[in-house]
């Protein structure tokens, strides 16, 4: 592990043991303050950071593309530079040996193992593929500032409903998101139904595909990758 490999597993790692006190100071309110939250980071990821700014399925105003973009990054999934880099490069490459995250290297490797590998997957510190927003100064200042952001999400919590809010609003809420976005890498490219023949495994997944807000019709996405939609038939 690198030095950029450690601090993810640290945050990753220490965010889970955060999580594991959640039934320990349960609330119906803290439960809504985690589910909105999952709602509103989960929004910022597959509306903004994969539909968005990877594919450029829709166009809206900078005012509305931005508060988006910011809802993603409060996910904790890196800054949307580098995390649209990583997925353009898992579309250029899918389920090939350069592969980011292929199910071919083990189901373990696709879901988080290759977070903690920087060392194999080079082909991730090239960022050339997303020129389009390493020339937006918003998106750069995200990323400049993405581990303070990272660190103060947890510290407001903390500040404005103590050890409940953070553990609920911050760690459990992120912990749910981290593996829901992950089993679209890791479970829609193994298990499912492909309605469309396409050069990777990619599949439609009903139950990633319900709990990532669309995502888990993995297959129609890989068919059609510009599209806003991911669902095709009226279910």
């Amino acid at each position: 592990m690198n030095r950029k490999d450690q601090i993810v597993a640290g945050i990753i790692g220490s965010t889970h043991i955060l999580a594991l006190g959640a039934p320990f100071c349960y609330s119906p309110g803290m439960f809504q303050l985690c589910f909105w939250g999952y709602i509103l980071t989960a929004l910022g990821i597959t509306a903004s950071f994969h539909r968005q700014l990877t594919h450029k399925s829709f166009k809206s105003p900078k005012a509305v593309e931005y508060a988006l973009a910011t809802l993603g990054t409060l996910a904790v999934q890196g800054n949307p530079i580098e995390w649209c880099s990583n997925h353009r490069h898992h579309h250029s490459h899918c389920d090939s040996v350069v592969d980011p995250h292929s199910p071919y290297d083990g189901i373990w490797w696709s879901h988080c193992g290759w977070l903690f590998d920087s060392k194999t997957q080079l082909i991730l510190f090239d960022t050339s593929n997303v020129k389009d927003l390493k020339k937006d100064d918003y998106y750069q200042f995200l990323k400049s500032n993405y581990l303070w952001i990272t660190i103060g999400q947890p510290a407001v919590y903390f500040a404005l409903g103590g050890f409940p809010a953070l553990v609920w609003g911050y760690a459990l809420r992120t912990v749910f998101t981290w593996h829901i976005t992950w089993a679209v890498n890791s479970a829609s490219h193994i298990w499912g139904r492909q309605e469309f023949k396409t050069n990777d495994i990619s599949m439609n997944n009903p139950i990633v595909g319900i709990l990532a807000l669309g995502e888990g019709w993995h297959n129609n996405h890989h068919a059609f990758e510009d599209s806003v939609r991911h669902g095709m038939k009226w279910w």
